[in-house]
């Protein structure tokens, strides 16, 4: 519960008396007894939804970021650097922050496959745990909460850690570029952190690869003053990168037995590498768990053997995740040709689309180039942008992803690999806002399910 008492010394003004029962930044969420925060853009049309929105919304107290005709009686106005500890100290009233082990995982590539191992070999080694990111909120092999994003907003966050982590040893968090350079992250101190890698992504939002990786290194405001951010052994450019903060980085160890197919890719390998450093590191225990007990998260790398075939369905939506699936599948089974069907998100960098078509013909035999979440953008157009990059006659250009997947299945041979890459755990393709029920791993069950008939 939140009163005028508590509120009125954070905003810094004399309020009428009230009772608050929550905190929200959603119109559509919010009640009569809550705060809602509300930023008003500069554009016409955003300044007429504040008015459509607000008019329609129920809240106890109102802050906006600047003045308004429409502002009511009940509001406060907030400069936007403000917003984040303003958020904050409510939060702390009403959502007070569980003790318990903050664990943050950056990087371009493997901050879903490590935050899942870290949970898992956390669990294994007797620590109750949840995971935040891509995949929601989640127990060991338990999805809590899917909220739809990599990075929740700072309220929801909070929210969560309140809701689910009461009675959690430790909570490992993907910590995006969006949400260290949004600030939704804002007080929060990590006792240990990991980098997975860094290459070519987001550059719609950050423009270029040097505020792209200005952003990451956030990462370091918001670590504890003995904590350490640990990096796979042989990101090598990348820990050449990080030299001016050395003190605070670990080369996490090799690990030298054999372990189960899903690690037989290096990035894999990386990936558990750093996971039980640092879950070592955060317990100061040896995880001596064992390894095939292990399971990959939903989504990637799950790998089904058909006949003399394998179908690999991957997450892989980035020219360096796509370089990476293909490499190490390649390297794990080197007398099987590799066919590959993906294709690039609408309203996204353009930039790498041409890229990705390229890295496929590299290590394809087959190439498949197909919808992956168009948006608003012209599938068409998406496609003909991948292929620029390509030169091979072997390329079958398909639009819809579910035909496209048929025929891929039916053109197998004899020590072929079928890699679907860029859906993984989704169960949707996004045109024009709508999700179109849609799912890599299903259709690969239905056709497995057919065969065994």
């Amino acid at each position: 519960m939140l009163t005028e008492k508590q509120l009125g010394p954070i905003l810094q003004i004399q309020l009428p008396p009230l009772t608050l029962q929550d905190i929200h930044w959603k119109t559509q969420e919010s009640t009569k007894d809550s705060i809602l925060f509300y930023k008003i853009g500069q554009d016409e049309n955003s300044q007429k939804l504040f008015v459509e929105r607000i008019g329609k919304a129920e809240y106890g107290w109102l802050i906006i970021n600047q003045d308004h005709p429409a502002r009511p009686i009940n509001s406060t106005i907030i400069q936007d650097i403000e917003w984040p500890r303003i958020q904050k100290l409510i939060l702390d009233i009403l959502y007070p922050q569980p003790s318990m082990k903050l664990i943050a995982l950056t990087g371009t590539n493997g901050k879903t496959t490590t935050a899942d191992l870290v949970l898992q070999l956390g669990e294994l080694s007797g620590k109750k745990g949840m995971s935040i990111g891509t995949l929601g909120v989640r127990e060991n092999h338990k999805t809590l909460l899917d909220f739809g994003l990599t990075s929740p907003s700072l309220i929801d966050l909070r929210k969560f850690f309140f809701r689910y982590g009461r009675d959690k040893d430790f909570c490992v968090i993907e910590a995006s570029s969006h949400a260290l350079i949004q600030q939704r992250l804002y007080g929060l101190e990590f006792d240990m952190a990991g980098w997975l890698s860094f290459s070519l992504d987001h550059l719609d939002y950050h423009q270029t690869m040097e505020e792209y990786f200005a952003a990451k290194m956030l990462i370091f405001d918001y670590l504890k003053p003995e904590a350490k951010v640990y990096l796979p052994e042989n990101e090598t450019h990348l820990i050449n990168k990080l030299a001016h903060v050395s003190a605070k980085i670990v080369k996490a160890r090799t690990l030298e037995q054999k372990l189960p197919l899903f690690f037989s890719t290096n990035f894999n390998r990386n990936n558990l590498e750093v996971a039980v450093a640092i879950v070592e590191s955060t317990f100061k225990l040896s995880v001596s768990a064992e390894f095939d007990r292990i399971t990959p998260p939903d989504g990637r790398f799950y790998i089904k053997p058909y006949g003399s075939n394998y179908i690999v369905v991957d997450f892989a939506h980035t020219p360096d995740a796509l370089d990476n699936i293909c490499q190490g599948i390649r390297e794990a089974f080197p007398t099987h040709k590799l066919k590959i069907l993906f294709g690039c998100g609408g309203d996204r960098d353009r930039s790498k689309r041409p890229l990705m078509g390229k890295i496929a013909e590299t290590w394809g035999s087959e190439i498949y180039v197909t919808s992956d979440n168009p948006r608003s953008e012209d599938p068409a157009r998406i496609i003909e942008d991948i292929v620029h990059g390509m030169s091979s006659r072997h390329i079958h250009k398909i639009i819809e992803r579910p035909k496209a997947v048929a025929q891929a299945f039916n053109e197998l041979k004899e020590n072929e690999i079928l890699l679907l890459a860029g859906k993984g755990h989704e169960d949707y393709i996004l045109i024009h806002g709508v999700k179109h029920p849609y799912s890599d791993i299903g259709e690969v069950e239905k056709f497995l399910a057919r065969k065994k008939v």
